[in-house]
């Protein structure tokens, strides 16, 4: 179940774009984009905060 929800959220899908003008494309994308630039930049807070946590039970 949780193999399945994981793959449901890490696919891409058009319907979940987001609207606006994206003159580059691949990976140069996802780094030139102020909106993706700040949800990795939340990601990896995320991510640094659950090693935190997990590393501080131990």
């Amino acid at each position: 179940m949780k193999h399945s929800l994981l793959l449901l959220l890490a696919s891409a899908s058009p319907a979940l774009a987001h609207p606006g003008d994206h003159t580059t494309t691949g990976p140069a994308h996802f780094l030139t984009e102020p909106d993706h630039l700040a949800l990795i930049a939340l990601a990896l807070v995320v991510v640094v905060g659950v090693v935190i946590k997990r590393r501080s039970r131990r």
